[in-house]
């Protein structure tokens, strides 16, 4: 009986040895290349080995440097797509707004297209003189945001011409005299529509000779001064004769006289 046992034990044994190795053998597959085909994939690491990687790549961080693949660093045979955060930026950083690529630069961002950052504030010259064609222009001297472009800047405006002073002058028969923004006519008045400017005018000397008799306490003659288109006044000069009197023969003081300068024009300004 007992011999009957330890065959029966002796033969569980071996039974079930044959099975295990049948399933091991069963789970195990061989190479199907020769070695190092079939390998697992290279691992990235840190040698000057160029490496090629056919799926995806992400990192928090990619710092590139010269004398890669080409001296500039960096070969992309793909596209690049960039978006934007809210990380303060270093100079030279580019970004996509959602309607622009910019570069941050001169501690701003500046539009790489010149799309996407319109101009949407201008300050300006003053309005230059309205021409014949009843328009006037100024120019634009700064615009914002910082590096935006077009815009729609107000240059142009309706204006009601006027013929210039020295226009309306002449056609006046009149003399411009552009310094002094006066019109200059011949004689002492103005022509309708216009009005003495200040004393603008124009002189000529006089000389004025008075008294009677032949006795003279004082000189009889006076020359005034004169001026040509200037702001002042007709110049003056004085004289006074003696006479004699037959009454009680002796000489008498004259009255006092003025000799005012001929004026010749008369300086005048649009009413």
């Amino acid at each position: 009986m007992k011999k009957h046992i330890t065959k029966f034990l002796i033969l569980t044994i071996i039974l079930t040895a044959a099975l295990s190795v049948n399933y091991l053998f069963a789970a195990w597959v061989g190479p199907t290349q020769a070695p190092p085909g079939g390998n697992t994939s290279t691992p990235i690491h840190v040698g000057s080995t160029n490496q090629v990687k056919d799926g995806g790549l992400s990192v928090n961080a990619l710092s590139v440097f010269g004398g890669g693949w080409f001296q500039g660093g960096l070969d992309v045979g793909g596209k690049i797509k960039v978006g934007n955060d809210a990380v303060a930026p270093d100079a030279g950083t580019i970004r996509w707004t959602g309607t622009d690529f910019e570069g941050y630069m001169g501690g701003d961002w500046v539009s790489l297209t010149g799309a996407g950052l319109v101009c949407t504030s201008f300050t300006y010259s003053a309005w230059g003189e309205c021409q014949s064609n009843n328009t006037q222009t100024r120019t634009v001297l700064t615009s914002s945001p910082s590096g935006c472009v077009g815009g729609n800047p107000i240059t142009t405006q309706s204006c009601t011409y006027v013929l210039p002073m020295s226009t309306q002058c002449a056609n006046a028969g009149g003399s411009w005299e552009n310094t002094q923004n006066t019109c200059y006519f011949s004689g002492t008045s103005c022509l309708s529509g216009w009005s003495p400017n200040a004393s603008h005018s124009s002189t000529i000397q006089s000389t004025c000779t008075g008294g009677r008799g032949d006795c003279w306490l004082s000189p009889p003659t006076c020359t005034t001064a004169d001026h040509y288109r200037s702001n002042i006044a007709r110049e003056t000069c004085s004289y006074s004769a003696g006479y004699y009197s037959q009454n009680r023969g002796r000489c008498k003081k004259g009255p006092k006289r003025t000799c005012t300068a001929f004026q010749t024009e008369i300086g005048c300004e649009k009413n």
